[in-house]
């Protein structure tokens, strides 16, 4: 059975290889994968990492720091990639800026059973957005302000 660690490890690397479509394979059925302003289920996860690699196709990681439980991880690392790719947020779409950015990370994984149970990724997007340059267009039905 695989330790919550090596799933992380299996993950990563199938981020790394850009072979996603494999993911789901490493959660349980009732598992989820959550990052800000987005929560999905594990057939749903290969579509949402491969938006993330396609506005960062040079996303690298690097290992922080990592914290092994008995039933999980945690795990800090810092994203590195340029925006040379639309980046759809739940806050809108960010069209490519060229910017390099880097990025903090903390991803909490739980395991069951040798299988992800759950795995939340904490990240701050507003500095990651601001980073990129992007600015919230204001709704049309705003107050203008003094």
């Amino acid at each position: 059975m695989r330790s919550a660690r090596e799933l992380v490890e299996s993950q990563y690397a199938m981020l790394r290889q850009r072979d996603l479509a494999r993911l789901p394979e490493l959660y349980a059925d009732d598992a989820f994968y959550s990052m800000p302003g987005l929560t999905v289920r594990p057939i749903e996860l290969p579509a949402v990492l491969r938006a993330w690699s396609g506005a960062f196709p040079d996303l690298r990681t690097e290992l922080t720091g990592l914290v092994e439980t008995a039933g999980g991880v945690v795990v800090e690392q810092r994203m590195t990639g340029t925006h040379t790719g639309a980046l759809h947020t739940a806050l809108g779409a960010v069209a490519p800026t060229g910017r390099a950015v880097s990025w903090d990370v903390v991803d909490v994984v739980r395991a069951r059973h040798g299988l992800i149970a759950s795995w939340r990724s904490y990240f701050d997007q507003g500095l990651l957005l601001t980073d990129l340059g992007w600015r919230p267009e204001p709704a049309a039905d705003a107050p203008l302000a003094a």
